[in-house]
């Protein structure tokens, strides 16, 4: 049987809470295993890794500082070193974490162990299948790029924004030619590199590329020949579909290990309902009966006993007795139990596959069942007395008032009563059951979700946001409502709401706005909210890589008709031509006035030849417009395509150029650039 022991990795692995950033760094460079642990008197408390030094490194972390002062001693996951690495292996994936710390009995830092090394152990049946990558990738993860031209810096950003630990650099034709990962991050800073530098010169190539249909065991081998966590996966022509890691291998294991896993899952979700409680879950290893997982309830009540015996946590005598009746009817009735001075009613139940023993425990406190009514009850009495002097105060505002815990209405003043022409609230409750079902579902103001507790999600709202409409039944019209909430004193559960009418106020913004953002001829959007929209647009396609077209057109002999038929015809030209072209356009399109008699059109995801489509067809409908007393209406449009390296100037230059282009060849066609 192969312990922990016998595979731990303890070579220049750790260094001591004293040391530097700096120092700390060299050594994650030198064991090259991601990965440093901090000790303290030999005693681990807590773990740097190379996710933590590239999220520094726009931080302007002092790396001549101690390590301490980066350092998240968070819960720090230890496993004995005489425990199974099958144990382990369920360690690491039941608490989502690629490597473990190792300690002896006395909990002293012995070494790490990491999953690749690990999943490198294991017995042969364990993935030694016909198991295929495939099978890994039935929801692909996205794959993120950059050109060779990136520099460091910029990618590096692009991955902690995306939280990844790697990013495949494309050339121009979009082919993967690297791969640049968190390790040279940490090699970067190691050697004090400028982070300017193009990806090109510190990117990892050729990269290392695996079909889908390739099994898992020539994956993991490869995996470990070439010294790489990560492999690109190729679809059946040849082209990129997924990014693979070591740790998505772990946990996606299929053989005796995968199957006990996941019948081990299948039963610890069968007791999430009880997630509130505290839940712990005991294997049999090596001869002992070991806390394998303990949620966070658990956590918070008991501190951390992961890889510690049950018997360090629950009294050997009362744990005996437990677990021969568990055991006898593979599950229990409600018990009641001293654990550290609280109370609990416990529930257990009992699994045994492949000659492994696991039991879930479920603890429920009971500590402060009988403060809790007592408190219950004062607090009743306190809200009584509370309302009572508060019904009066609110019967006095002009504003709508009521009492509520986001669920129900305990208390209303008469102007809610007039508001909804009720005569009581139980009136009210008999046709709604809550006040959001008054609410009208609209963008520009807020409306609860199904069963939610509506002030829970008002008080996550800025204060601008907390508006809501409600429909007057005397006028039938609908009203805005700032929302005020503020708690009761004598009550956690229980708000005082305020609904103020500003149904005036919103109108007149709405009115303002619409007036900033559209031509009040033609009723488009103008020239300053096209160019709000085509900046947002350009920073879409310089991040994610995306096209997108423009339009311009502009009407035919426009001078002839104002001087012909007057000003009042020719805004009837451009009022219609207006309407034609916004029904004949996308609803994601954003179509402007651009001044005078020409038009702008910014087509999101569309190509040149699409845009050129779309212009053809605008101009077959306009050239079709029947306008009383006007012989023909016609115009020219100017089509150009976003590419890299434009800016705002030059796009529309181009798209300009192309409609000069087509007024001098004759006007009413399509040209582009």
């Amino acid at each position: 049987m192969l312990l922990v022991k016998d595979i731990v990795l303890n070579e220049d692995i750790s260094v001591n809470l004293e040391s530097t950033i700096n120092e700390a760094i060299y050594t994650m460079c030198k064991n090259g295993q991601g990965v440093v642990v901090i000790v303290s008197n030999d005693i681990p408390i807590g773990i740097l890794t190379e996710r933590d030094i590239l999220y520094s490194i726009n931080n302007d972390v002092d790396y001549s500082a101690k390590v301490s002062t980066i350092l998240d001693l968070k819960t720090l996951i230890t496993v004995n070193e005489r425990r199974t690495i099958e144990y382990a292996l369920h360690l690491l994936i039941d608490n989502n974490i690629r490597r473990l710390v190792v300690v002896n009995d006395k909990n002293i830092f012995v070494g790490i162990m990491t999953q690749d090394v690990l999943i490198k152990h294991l017995e042969d049946d364990s993935y030694h299948t016909n198991l295929m990558i495939s099978h890994f990738i039935q929801t692909p993860k996205e794959i993120i790029t950059v050109a060779l031209d990136t520099n460091v810096r910029d990618a590096f950003n692009i991955m902690n924004e995306n939280n990844i630990g790697s990013i495949v650099v494309e050339d121009n034709d979009e082919k993967p030619v690297g791969i640049v990962t968190e390790r040279d991050a940490l090699y970067l800073i190691n050697k004090k590199s400028d982070m300017n530098i193009k990806v090109e010169e510190v990117m990892s190539h050729p990269i290392i590329c695996v079909s889908e249909y390739d099994k898992v065991v020539d994956v993991v081998h490869l995996m470990d020949d070439e010294h790489i966590r990560r492999v690109l996966i190729l679809d059946q022509n040849d082209k990129p579909k997924s990014i693979i890691t070591i740790r998505d291998i772990a946990q996606n294991l299929k053989g005796n290990y995968g199957e006990l896993l996941e019948v081990k899952l299948k039963n610890v979700k069968k007791t999430l309902n009880y997630i509130g409680e505290s839940i712990l879950e005991i294997v049999e290893d090596n001869e002992e009966q070991v806390i394998q997982w303990m949620n966070d309830k658990a956590l918070s009540n008991f501190g951390n006993y992961i890889d510690k015996t049950v018997q360090e946590l629950i009294k050997t005598e009362i744990w005996n007795s437990i677990y021969n009746k568990v055991k006898d009817q593979e599950r229990s009735e409600r018990i009641k139990i001293n654990i550290r001075g609280y109370h609990f009613e416990m529930v257990c139940s009992y699994h045994f596959v492949k000659n492994k023993e696991t039991i879930l425990i479920i603890l429920r406190d009971i500590s402060d069942f009988e403060n809790a009514l007592i408190d219950a009850n004062k607090r009743s009495e306190e809200l009584t007395s509370e309302l009572n002097i508060l019904q009066g105060v609110m019967d006095q505002q002009n504003n709508i008032v009521l009492v509520s815990d986001g669920f129900d209405i305990i208390s209303v003043n008469k102007k809610f009563y007039d508001f909804f022409q009720v005569e009581s609230l139980n009136e009210f409750k008999k046709d709604l059951k809550s006040l959001p079902e008054t609410f009208i579902s609209h963008k520009n103001f807020f409306s609860p979700e199904d069963n939610k507790n509506w002030i829970e999600e008002i008080l996550r709202l800025s204060q601008k946001d907390r508006v809501v409409s409600i429909v007057e039944l005397k006028s039938v019209e609908p009203k805005a409502f700032t929302v005020q909430l503020n708690k009761l004193s004598s009550d956690n559960t229980n708000y005082v709401v305020t609904l103020t009418d500003i149904t005036d106020l919103k109108l007149e913004s709405q009115k303002h706005y619409y007036n900033a953002t559209h031509d009040n001829l033609t009723n488009i959007f103008n020239r300053a909210f096209f160019l709000d929209a085509l900046k947002e647009e350009f920073e879409k396609a310089k991040r994610y890589h995306s096209i997108f077209s423009i339009i311009l057109l502009d009407i035919d002999h426009f001078k002839t008709f104002n001087d012909k038929y007057g000003h009042l015809k020719g805004d009837e030209v451009l009022k219609r031509i207006a309407k034609t072209v916004y029904d004949n356009v996308r609803k994601s399109d954003i179509f402007a006035r651009w001044g005078g008699e020409e038009f702008i059109l910014l087509l999101p995801e569309t190509s040149l030849e699409k845009a050129e489509l779309l212009a053809e067809n605008l101009r077959k409908k306009i050239e079709n417009i029947e306008i009383k007393g006007i012989h023909k209406v016609t115009s020219s449009f100017g089509v150009a395509e976003y590419s890299d390296g434009d800016d705002r100037d030059s796009l529309i230059n181009r798209a300009d150029e192309a409609l000069y282009t087509a007024k001098g060849t004759g006007r009413n066609c399509v040209q582009s650039k």
